[in-house]
């Protein structure tokens, strides 16, 4: 839609349930936008070369793929150079935010009090790494917003999934920032990856 049209193939495979639009509906939805948002968090499925139409193929995701703590959660960081390349690519994006992007990790306070999510880092720091060479290539990514700046209640799993760069005591609501609270701030201080 974000082109202006639908793709042929999908209006005939909708038949009697395809939408209904005007010329002018479509000149306004395909309108030039001044940012483009993406949310990203790991790839939706893996391809290979194929001589049969669409010219790929699916590839399974092996049961032993690295995971983050969320089971849906595939670990690649490579989804961060190519989901913005393909946002310039497709539509053109003059600019791109990343919107959301981030881990759950299974934090805990130690006994020094601290908050060790060295996992959280690692996926940091190699998500960034791929963001940095595409925009050494020339993407037009102008932001990166991590999900999410403290625990809070997340959708699926209510507290029992922690996100965020600082952890909260949800019976108190003391707030500790985490190992990657700490990364994070001197990457942004130095704006490179660290």
């Amino acid at each position: 839609m974000l082109e202006g049209r639908y793709l042929d193939g999908y209006l005939d495979s909708q038949g009697a349930n395809a939408p209904q639009f005007t010329d002018d509906e479509m000149h306004t939805i395909g309108s030039p936008l001044d940012f483009v948002g993406i949310n990203v968090y790991r790839p939706s499925w893996y391809v290979e070369a194929s001589d049969h139409e669409p010219g790929y193929r699916e590839v399974p995701i092996n049961a032993s793929h690295p995971k983050m703590m969320s089971e849906w959660h595939l670990f690649d960081p490579v989804v961060m150079y190519w989901a913005p390349r393909q946002m310039q690519s497709i539509w053109g994006a003059q600019s791109i935010y990343i919107t959301e992007n981030g881990c759950a990790a299974a934090d805990v306070v130690a006994d020094d009090g601290r908050v060790y999510d060295s996992d959280r880092v690692m996926f940091m720091r190699a998500c960034l790494s791929e963001l940095h060479r595409a925009i050494a290539e020339g993407v037009p990514v102008d932001g990166y917003f991590h999900w999410s700046a403290q625990d809070n209640f997340e959708w699926i799993y209510g507290y029992g999934n922690r996100f965020g760069l600082v952890y909260v005591n949800f019976d108190t609501l003391q707030r500790t920032p985490k190992l990657s609270a700490k990364w994070f701030r001197e990457a942004t201080r130095r704006n490179a990856v660290v």
